[in-house]
C-alpha cells in the first residue's frame, strides 16, 4: 500500500529523471494512481503523487485543493502575521485561489483571446522565417548542423512573448539565459532559486517603469494604465505577473517546439505526412502535448478540507502533486499510450492543465508551435537529427520537461 504509513521514495530530482519518468509512472500507476511519495532529499515531507488520468482531472477541478499556501492559515493567524509585519509574496495566478485568481486572470487574459492570437499569426510566421534564414546561413558557414533548440525554438518563443509583453529587443538575450536557468532550477517542491528570482525581478521592475513612462501597444502598458479601476493591479502584482508570464510562456512553448520536432524526426512517416499536409499541424501539437508535453508536474496543492482521490483519503494539510505527463499516458484513458501518432483519434489531455488553472496561453501556444512546425517542414523538408536521438538528454528538474539541445542537419 503506497499510503502515508509507507511512503515510496522517488528520486524526481535526479539528473536522468526524465529519461526514466514514464517507467516510474507506469510502475506507480499499476499499484495505485494516487500514491504517497517523498524525495530522498526530503524525508518526512511526503506528498500525494497522482499519476492516473481520472484522479488528476478530479484533483485539478477540486476547490478543496488550494494553490495558495496561506489557505491553511486561520483568520487569526493571518491577522497575527499582519501585525508582526511578516512579508507576504505578491499574488500570482499560479499561487492564488478565487476570488484573487479570478481578478488576476481577468486582467491578463486580454492578450490571449482568440482574436488577439489570430492577429499575432503573421508576426509568428515572419519571425519563424527570419530565424530559419539565420540558422540556414550559420549551417552553411559551419559544419552543416544547427542546434534547433537554441537557434529556433527559444528565440522564436521569446520574441513572440517579448512582443506581447513589450520587452525591448535588446533585452532578449539576457532574458533567454535567465529563463532557461530558472526553468532548470525551479521545482514544484523547492520553488524558484532566490538569485534567479532577484534577476527576473530586476527585468520586470525595469519593464514596468519603462511602460509607465512610455506606454506602447503591449500587455504591460495596458496593465500599467488600466481603463477600469477594477482591473488595476499593484506594482508588486504587476511585477509578479510579468515574471510568471515570462517563466510560464517562454520555456513551455520553446520546449514544445523542440519536443514536437524530435518526435516527428524519430517517426519519419509522420514528418512526411505533416510536410505534405500542413493541416496536420494542429493534431501534431495536441499529440505532442499528450506524449511529451512541457509540463511534467503541476503546481503543488494543499488540502484545505478532507477529500478522497483515487480511493485514497486525503487529510487537511496534505500536499497533492498532479503529474499531467503521467496522466496523459494512462492506459485506462488512452490506447497504446506510449505510441506517438499524429493521426490518433482526438482525446482530451492535461498538457494545458485543467480546472480554473488551465493554461491561459493555450491558444497562443497552439498557434505558435503549429506555425513553427509548418514553417520548418516547408523550409527543410529533408530535415534529420545530427546525432543518434538516443544520445539526446532532457534537462533536470521535475516541473518542466525540456531538451538540453537538438542538433539537426537541414
Amino acid at each position: 500500500m503506497l499510503d502515508k504509513s509507507r511512503p515510496i521514495v522517488v528520486d524526481l530530482l535526479a539528473d536522468d529523471f526524465h529519461e526514466r519518468a514514464h517507467t516510474i509512472y507506469d510502475e506507480l500507476r499499476a499499484q495505485s494512481p494516487v500514491a504517497f511519495a517523498e524525495l530522498p532529499e526530503q524525508p518526512g515531507r511526503g506528498f500525494w503523487m497522482i499519476t492516473g488520468y481520472t484522479a488528476s482531472v478530479a484533483a485539478l477541478r477540486d476547490n478543496r485543493l488550494a494553490n495558495n499556501p496561506r489557505a491553511l492559515l486561520s483568520p487569526e493567524q493571518l491577522a497575527a502575521r499582519a501585525r508582526a509585519r511578516i512579508p507576504e509574496p505578491p499574488n500570482t495566478m499560479l499561487l492564488s485561489d478565487p476570488p484573487e485568481h479570478t481578478r488576476l486572470r481577468r486582467a491578463a487574459q486580454q492578450a490571449f483571446t482568440p482574436r488577439s492570437v489570430t492577429a499575432l499569426r503573421p508576426t509568428v510566421i515572419r519571425h519563424a522565417e527570419r530565424l530559419l534564414d539565420a540558422a540556414e546561413k550559420a549551417a552553411r558557414n559551419g559544419d552543416g548542423t544547427v542546434d534547433l533548440l537554441h537557434t529556433y525554438a527559444y528565440p522564436l518563443s521569446l520574441t513572440v512573448l517579448g512582443e506581447i509583453l513589450g520587452f525591448p529587443e535588446a533585452w532578449h538575450p539576457g532574458l533567454h539565459d535567465l529563463a532557461v536557468r530558472a526553468a532548470t532550477a525551479s521545482t514544484p517542491l523547492s520553488g524558484p532559486d532566490p538569485a534567479l528570482r532577484e534577476l527576473l525581478e530586476g527585468y520586470t521592475r525595469d519593464l514596468l517603469l519603462l511602460k509607465k513612462e512610455s506606454p506602447g501597444d503591449d500587455l504591460v502598458s495596458r496593465l500599467a494604465h488600466p481603463e477600469s479601476g477594477r482591473d488595476a493591479l499593484s506594482d508588486a502584482e504587476l511585477m509578479a505577473m510579468i515574471g510568471l508570464l515570462v517563466a510560464a510562456g517562454f520555456e513551455t512553448s520553446a520546449g514544445l517546439i523542440a519536443s514536437a520536432t524530435l518526435s516527428l524526426l524519430t517517426h519519419p512517416a509522420q514528418w512526411a505526412a505533416l510536410r505534405d499536409d500542413p493541416e496536420l499541424a494542429a493534431p501534431t501539437v495536441e499529440e505532442t502535448m499528450r506524449y511529451w508535453g512541457p509540463v511534467e508536474s503541476a503546481t503543488m496543492r494543499l488540502a484545505v478540507e478532507p477529500l478522497v482521490l483515487g480511493g485514497r483519503h486525503i487529510e487537511r494539510g496534505d500536499r497533492v502533486l498532479v503529474f499531467p505527463a503521467a496522466a496523459n499516458r494512462d492506459p485506462a484513458h488512452i490506447t497504446d499510450p506510449h505510441r506517438f501518432d499524429i493521426h490518433r483519434e482526438p482525446r482530451p489531455h492535461l498538457g494545458f492543465s485543467g480546472g480554473i488553472h488551465n493554461c491561459m496561453g493555450a491558444a497562443l501556444a497552439r498557434t505558435e508551435v503549429a506555425v513553427a512546425l509548418t514553417t520548418l517542414t516547408a523550409r527543410w523538408p529533408e530535415l534529420r537529427t545530427a546525432v543518434d536521438p538516443a544520445e539526446l538528454r532532457w534537462r533536470p528538474g521535475m516541473g518542466l520537461r525540456g531538451l538540453r539541445r537538438l542538433p539537426v542537419r537541414p
